[in-house]
């Protein structure tokens, strides 16, 4: 058994290692919100993807690709109240965002180590929410929504399969459902803009 895991995992590496085309890529980023106004202020972790140039159409490469981020917001602190008596606050926001999409890859003549990039897609985020002040306020919710995500990107090879890149995404989410607080159901509908830089590194095979 190890020597089939030792031969495949050789096999492959020679593949990746051989490949002209370099139709693949994985990328890492580190997103953090750029403008928005949603009502939680979340921070960037991590953001991963993967594409698949699957056209080449002379000056632009077409392809597909899917991103998925997670960002939060935690915070936790002492408060004195009313009654004297000191309380614990405790908030947790957790955002995750999938975000399948299709892209132009736009090469620069005489520049081939720079790649404009264009994609458009749709964003799902799913947003968990967690709030106890520790006195008669509680809420935990968890919503999904989905809105309209364009995309502009820039990345830059610094060798023939590693490179850096910058992107933004402009994501608008139609907002509609239901939350609770303290028991009491209570509804919304709204639209929120978000723009999304992210910065990162990547590998083309």
């Amino acid at each position: 058994m190890k020597r089939l895991l030792l031969t495949s995992f050789l096999a492959f590496t020679c593949i990746v290692l051989h490949a002209q085309d370099q139709k693949w890529s994985v990328e890492a980023n580190y997103p953090f919100v750029a403008n928005s106004n949603m009502q939680n202020d979340f921070n960037g972790v991590v953001d991963l993807g993967i594409k698949y140039r699957f056209a080449n159409l002379g000056p632009v490469i077409l392809g597909a690709g899917f991103n998925a981020a997670y960002l939060k917001n935690f915070d936790k602190f002492t408060y004195g109240s009313a009654s004297g008596q000191d309380l614990v606050s405790d908030y947790k926001a957790k955002q995750f965002l999938l975000q399948p999409k299709l892209f132009a890859e736009l090469p620069i003549p005489g520049l081939s180590a720079l790649r404009p990039q264009i994609g458009i897609g749709y964003s799902f985020s799913i947003v968990d929410i967690y709030y106890d002040n520790g006195d008669q306020f509680f809420s935990d919710n968890t919503n999904t929504e989905g809105g309209l995500n364009l995309n502009l990107g820039l990345s830059y090879d610094i060798s023939q399969r590693f490179f850096v890149q910058v992107q933004y995404d402009y994501i608008n989410l139609n907002l509609e459902g239901e939350s609770e607080i303290n028991g009491q159901t209570s509804t919304y509908d709204f639209k929120e803009k978000t723009g999304f830089l992210k910065a990162g590194v990547g590998f083309r095979f």
